[in-house]
């Protein structure tokens, strides 16, 4: 059984393809920040690291080799 999280993320995607005009679009916008605002769209959580980290390990241990 899907989570309700997962079911609104669905009904959004389905949703964008039909938008045609703009005011279909602004009520869209709307409606997906009140949605994001009460909680139902969680954030999405990245481990990735920080730019300026990426590769510093790989190259710190190349300059210690030399």
């Amino acid at each position: 059984m899907k989570s309700l999280a997962e079911q609104i993320q669905e009904i959004i995607f389905i949703e964008e393809k039909k938008i045609t005009t703009e005011k279909q679009l602004e009520e869209f916008q709307t409606l997906l920040t009140e949605i994001k605002k009460s909680g139902f769209i969680p954030k999405p959580n990245y481990t990735l690291p920080l730019v300026d980290t990426i590769g510093k390990t790989y190259y710190s241990s190349i300059n210690k080799r030399d």
